[in-house]
């Protein structure tokens, strides 16, 4: 019996102290709510045309000009300005971004 109690003693971790004060505040993210935005974003992305995206992508991530885009996608200047104009057109009316948006807000 003793052995066992020693031995029991000796394996139990001893490393944890008590603090002062306890933080209640917020955990620091999210994660949930990170998932929930970045599937948001994806799904109102999906509603675009494939040129739309195209030309979203290249313009706001890649930062190229309307010049540039166009020589990629092959096809007129004035095409890239309708296709960006539609496609911000679309995300500023997807309900999902709007609900987002919202969240981020408060």
């Amino acid at each position: 019996m003793v052995n066992t109690w020693a031995t029991w003693w000796r394996r139990r971790w001893r490393g944890e102290q008590a603090s002062a004060a306890v933080s209640d505040g917020p955990a620091q993210s999210d994660v949930a709510a990170e998932v929930a935005a970045r599937m948001a974003v994806r799904d109102a992305l999906g509603s675009l045309t494939r040129r739309q995206r195209a030309v979203l992508v290249l313009r706001v991530f890649d930062d190229l000009s309307e010049a540039q885009v166009a020589d990629l996608l092959n096809c007129p200047l004035g095409t890239v300005k309708s296709a960006m104009s539609r496609a911000l057109a679309t995300l500023r009316e997807d309900p999902r971004l709007a609900e987002l948006m919202e969240r981020k807000a408060r």
